[in-house]
């Protein structure tokens, strides 16, 4: 009897730790799962194992793999990637400064923001091959140039850049830059990227002195494949 009392309550936990995981990103906010430390510049003011909510816009470093669970998306960050997320009703934010992300969208009710180290970003759209398979995959990295790309494994993401839209689709990439045109408004390299002054320049120039740069190109057909989220 006590024993299946104490199966019965097990599950119970169970379900309402899942429940309330679900819940939690449901309402917008971020699941966490793995060891993370958390900073503020280069000082160190948390860490966190297992699985915790995840505050918006606080800057993390994996401690080896770790999963980021939010409303129709999910990442993957490989061990020391450093990244912020921002959680907004109609966008998704993701400030990656150091290392590489993996991400799996299968909702296309936001849109998804790439956040770069130069301090600027391009919003992309989310297209689906079919409604039969809604799925959008691939991963974002900071490469040895410190240039932010973004690659698409599966599915399609329309991105807002200084030559118009781009659309890129399965085995091919996007890198955005700052037009060589001086520092103005490149991150500081302290914050979260958010807020760095480079305003909304989702794409085009910003007062003449700035603008974001962006081409496809396709894979290497030789590179190793990055595991996907599995979330």
């Amino acid at each position: 009897m006590k024993e299946r009392l104490l199966k019965v309550s097990l599950c119970l936990a169970l379900s309402f730790g899942m429940v309330s995981t679900a819940a939690l990103a449901a309402q917008g906010g971020s699941i966490g799962q793995g060891d993370f430390s958390v900073m503020e510049g280069d000082r160190l003011v948390d860490k966190l194992s297992g699985l915790n909510p995840l505050k918006d816009e606080s800057m993390l470093v994996c401690d080896g793999k770790c999963m980021v669970k939010s409303e129709g998306i999910s990442l993957v960050a490989g061990d020391q990637a450093k990244f912020a997320i921002k959680n907004e009703s109609d966008t998704f934010r993701l400030f990656l400064r150091e290392g590489s992300v993996d991400y799996v969208i299968t909702d296309k009710a936001r849109k998804i923001a790439f956040h770069t180290p130069e301090g600027v970003y391009s919003v992309a759209d989310i297209i689906f091959n079919a409604a039969s398979n809604p799925v959008v995959r691939g991963t974002v990295m900071v490469n040895a140039d410190g240039k932010t790309e973004i690659s698409v494994k599966e599915g399609r993401m329309t991105f807002a850049t200084a030559d118009g839209m781009k659309t890129v689709g399965a085995n091919e990439k996007i890198v955005l830059a700052i037009a060589d045109v001086g520092a103005v408004g490149a991150g500081t390299g302290t914050g979260t990227g958010f807020s760095a002054g480079t305003g909304l320049i989702a794409a085009g120039i910003v007062g003449g002195a700035m603008a974001v740069g962006a081409y496809t190109e396709e894979h290497n057909k030789t590179s190793t494949p990055t595991p996907s989220p599995s979330m």
